[in-house]
């Protein structure tokens, strides 16, 4: 009797671990950038610990070429395996390219989701490769999940995320704010989340391993060309991307902003921008600046592996752009962040932030206070504590939800 009790756990067991592996719920992370990635690497580590979910990655995008730092190798390289790779970027810097790769990336995430058959879809932010994903998902009738939704920010953006949030089914907001805003459009407020900002979890989790200064130096002075830094030194991190409602003065705004650091005697570390409408504008102005005027103290980089990129901006004085990331790492952190210009216009921010018009003085004259004063900003726990991506995979592991969506007023 003894053998046979024993027997049947052993079958029991069996068949619960083999019924688990085969009802795995299958979760579809899709990837098209340098920020989306930053944006849910910590969701797809707890998504691929988890005993009930199953990982799928598609990568596409700006994410897949050389000139926007190949990113997919970055997300090899940390261990995840890329289940499609979608390739829908169309040369070109304008609107209208931007538009058309809208309408193909719809083409090649509709061919990659019919061969995987996700249970649901996670997409994040609002970029223009998210909304390409939202409206394959939907028609496909894939339930889908929703990152950072809710916000209020500056260009097309905007109208991207608002439009994603309408589409989704599942709403993951990185604030109560951002929760608020959802819920008012009509979103059934059982199946909206406060769960914080995922990012924020990478930055504490890095933050907690101490890397040496020749370490932090080695690794930024391997990546693209310049100046060599020398991190025992002050320097700034300017990050500058397009902003999509002004398209055609990406130039002068850059030439603005490279002016005014230029007048200081720092470091700087300069990141290329994103693959926006507007981002040869940019480029260019770079391009002409850098041939016109000596390169006083500038290293000029595409891509930072994470680990280091955090720990570049938690040393930095300050970090001068119109990127999220000194908005959210930033605020988290206690990063000193000059936002410049209309990109996060209405964005929930810290008090480590000073928001500031794309003109010359006013850029110089706030860099000039910043970087004499001896103001430490404090760590702001706005947009979470470091433990949005546990949060996100619970909330997956359990819930139900049908494709079908009404209004909920």
């Amino acid at each position: 009797m003894k053998i046979s009790f024993k027997l049947l756990n052993f079958f029991e067991l069996s068949f619960l671990c083999i019924y688990t592996l085969i009802m795995k719920k299958k979760i579809c992370v899709i990837i098209h950038s340098r920020a989306n990635y930053g944006s849910v690497k910590s969701v797809i580590k707890n998504i691929k610990k988890s005993k009930f979910l199953q990982l799928q990655l598609i990568v596409g995008g700006s994410a897949l070429l050389d000139r926007f730092g190949s990113v997919v190798d970055l997300i090899r390289k940390d261990g995840f395996k890329v289940d499609k790779t979608v390739n829908f970027l169309i040369e070109g810097n304008s609107p209208m390219v931007m538009a058309k790769s809208t309408g193909l990336a719809i083409l090649e995430i509709t061919n990659s989701l019919s061969e995987l058959k996700p249970d649901i879809v996670l997409t994040v932010g609002d970029r223009y490769e998210t909304i390409s994903t939202a409206i394959s998902a939907t028609y496909m009738n894939i339930p889908l999940a929703h990152t950072m939704g809710g916000e209020i920010s500056g260009t097309i953006d905007e109208s991207v995320r608002h439009a994603v949030t309408k589409f989704s089914n599942i709403h993951f907001a990185a604030t109560k704010n951002a929760k608020k805003n959802i819920i008012k459009m009509g979103e059934n407020k059982k199946n909206v989340f406060d769960v914080g900002c995922p990012r924020v979890d990478e930055v504490k989790e890095i933050l907690k391993n101490k890397i040496s200064n020749n370490q932090l130096s080695k690794n930024i002075n391997s990546s693209g060309v310049g100046y060599k830094i020398d991190i025992k030194k002050p320097y700034i991190a300017v990050m500058y991307y397009p902003v999509t409602s002004e398209y055609g003065k990406g130039e002068i705004q850059i030439k603005n902003i490279l002016k005014a650091i230029n007048k200081f005697d720092i470091q700087k570390i300069f990141f290329w921008p994103n693959s926006d409408a507007g981002y040869e504008d940019i480029s260019r102005g770079v391009r002409k600046w850098r041939e016109q005027n000596k390169d006083k103290k500038t290293r000029f980089i595409k891509n930072l592996e994470q680990k280091y990129f955090y720990h570049m901006l938690n040393k930095a004085k300050c970090l001068i752009g119109n990127t999220s990331s000194g908005l959210r790492e930033g605020c988290y952190i206690g990063l000193t962040n000059i936002c410049v210009g209309t990109r996060q216009n209405g964005r929930e921010i810290g008090k480590n932030t000073t928001r500031i018009n794309n003109e010359y003085k006013i850029i110089y004259k706030t860099l000039k206070k910043i970087l004499n004063s001896k103001i430490q900003n404090k760590i702001d726990y706005k947009y979470g504590v470091g433990n949005s991506g546990k949060k996100i995979v619970k909330i997956l592991e359990k819930i139900k939800v049908n494709s079908q969506k009404k209004l909920a007023y």
